[in-house]
């Protein structure tokens, strides 16, 4: 697919900033493009960031998992797996593609970006993720250390403060304390979409109060998307204990 001489410009730019340096300049574009894209210009979907985003996902939870696992020598298992599950969620890393002005370099359908697709969680949280895929990519066997680096460099202060940002251990039980504290209610979780392949898909949920949504979640399964939304609600609240 070409690539006109302002974009490589800005990706230069961007190469730059974060201290890389792609000698595959499609690739690093490829990171950005939409499927929106490639199907309202009748390009193969192989050019979206589909296939990098699945490479970027694997990558991501590896090099989370080692850097808790370095950093926390003193945490049990369930624990890890708690705090690398609220970093690698959408919601998460839509934050780190923000960081990156992701904005302004996503490439999307005419329609997509008439709807405001270049600010949704679920494509920028995608997009970082095939981000990390092409780097991996672009360094070859060095692929894991560079991405590593990428990761540390820009997110380190991030990653490990997480763990003051939620302290939450249970989350849905937490929040299930604090409503019924409030009217002995529950709180009500539902799945209001799921996106992607049917062997690879996305569930979205919300949980409400008193008929006021507080949070929202997604996830690979209906269960951690609940968990998810529950952690949102929990800092939307303020609530902030420990179980």
């Amino acid at each position: 697919m070409s690539i006109s001489n302002e974009r490589v410009i800005i990706l230069e730019e961007f190469q730059k900033k974060y201290n890389l340096k792609f000698t595959n300049i499609e690739l690093l574009n490829q990171a950005f493009i939409h499927t929106s894209f490639t199907n309202e210009n009748n390009i193969d979907v192989l050019n979206s960031y589909e296939r990098l985003e699945f490479l970027g996902d694997a990558v991501l939870k590896l090099i989370v998992s080692d850097i808790l696992y370095n950093h926390f020598p003193e945490y049990q298992e369930g624990k890890l797996t708690r705090l690398r599950a609220e970093i690698v969620s959408d919601r998460h890393i839509f934050e780190y593609a923000k960081q990156l002005d992701f904005e302004n370099l996503i490439v999307l359908g005419k329609n997509e970006k008439k709807q405001g697709g270049q600010k949704k969680e679920s494509i920028l949280a995608c997009a970082f993720e095939a981000l990390l895929g092409a780097i991996y990519l672009e360094y070859k066997n060095f692929g894991y250390n560079k991405t590593y680096e990428f990761i540390n460099e820009n997110f380190i202060d991030d990653i490990l403060m997480t763990e003051n940002k939620i302290s939450i251990l249970n989350p849905k039980a937490i929040l299930q304390e604090y409503t019924q504290g409030i009217n002995q209610k529950l709180p009500v979780y539902n799945l209001i979409d799921e996106k992607g392949k049917e062997h690879d898909k996305t569930f979205y949920v919300e949980v409400s109060f008193q008929d006021k949504t507080i949070g929202k979640g997604s996830a690979k399964s209906i269960k951690q998307a609940q968990v998810e939304a529950a952690i949102d609600a929990i800092n939307n609240l303020g609530i902030n204990k420990e179980k």
